[in-house]
């Protein structure tokens, strides 16, 4: 256990302010909070295996491996924190599913028929703005063109304008359709759990090129938005690279998983929004 004294240096140092901000920034919680986060993680992880002494040595020294100590113990503090809303995120992911009609129907795809379920079909169908377009969707995917203008009462005309319409609302709103198609979630949920994957090994001083040999198109892409300066190096061969580039590359690694969460999150609100309709 970290002895009063050593624990009120650590805490009075510059490292160890600057990174209970950013703790504090990056979980939107308070100074106070982030700093008992960080004590925590600092006592029982990063620095659990130095005694007393050698801390007060390492202090005394300012030693800057200590200084990298509570950056990397902040960073496990966020870092834990996103995995943790990342399993939640699927929790609740897959209770809302449970509550959602998960019949199967048949689509025409020009010459091919493709099953989706009902859940899909209503993740999609919602995203329109007006009732009227929500119906004339839900039917021309259902039953196609000849049955949707009977229901509808509509001319071959009135048909074509509101099939443009509809293909122009899609396009203007991309984004919004992303949230609840299963290729872009899927990705996400891919991104987010690949990199809590690697912030586990870290956690655990694990084999980060092991990592970056089953990932090496994320890899890549993490790399192509980074500083890193050396990217064959980290490739290749992780613990060869630079500490700046190692250190560059884990900064993007976060900053990904933290888009990754937020996508997920803003998704899983979407998805929610379908769950309710359908339930009213």
């Amino acid at each position: 256990m970290i002895s009063e004294d050593n624990l009120n240096r650590i805490i009075n140092t510059r490292t160890f302010k600057t990174n209970t901000h950013n703790i504090a920034n990056r979980l939107v919680i308070s100074d106070l909070d982030a700093r008992s986060l960080l004590c925590t993680e600092l006592a029982e992880h990063r620095l659990a295996k130095y005694s007393n002494d050698e801390l007060a040595s390492l202090l005394d020294a300012r030693d800057p491996n200590l200084n990298w100590k509570l950056t990397y113990a902040a960073k496990d503090v966020v870092s834990k924190h996103y995995r943790a809303l990342g399993k939640q995120a699927e929790h609740e992911y897959h209770g809302q599913l449970a509550d959602i009609e998960t019949g199967v129907i048949k689509l025409a795809n020009g010459d091919k028929v493709e099953d989706i379920t009902e859940y899909q079909l209503a993740k999609v169908v919602s995203q329109f703005a007006t009732q009227s377009s929500r119906l004339f969707v839900d039917l021309l995917l259902r039953f196609g063109k000849t049955e949707t203008m009977a229901q509808m009462k509509l001319t071959n005309k009135q048909f074509n304008r509101k099939l443009r319409n509809c293909l122009s609302y899609v396009a203007k709103h991309s984004d919004k359709f992303d949230l609840v198609t299963d290729s872009k979630r899927d990705r996400q949920l891919y991104i987010l759990n690949s990199l809590n994957r690697l912030f586990s090994i870290i956690d655990q001083r694990g084999d980060i090129q092991s990592w970056i040999d089953g990932h090496i198109k994320l890899t890549n892409e993490l790399l192509a938005d980074s500083d890193v300066r050396y990217q064959g190096t980290i490739i290749r061969a992780f613990n060869q690279a630079s500490k700046a580039d190692q250190y560059a590359f884990i900064r993007q690694a976060t900053s990904q998983q933290t888009k990754a969460q937020q996508w997920i999150n803003t998704s899983n609100q979407a998805i929610k929004q379908v769950g309710e309709a359908q339930s009213n």
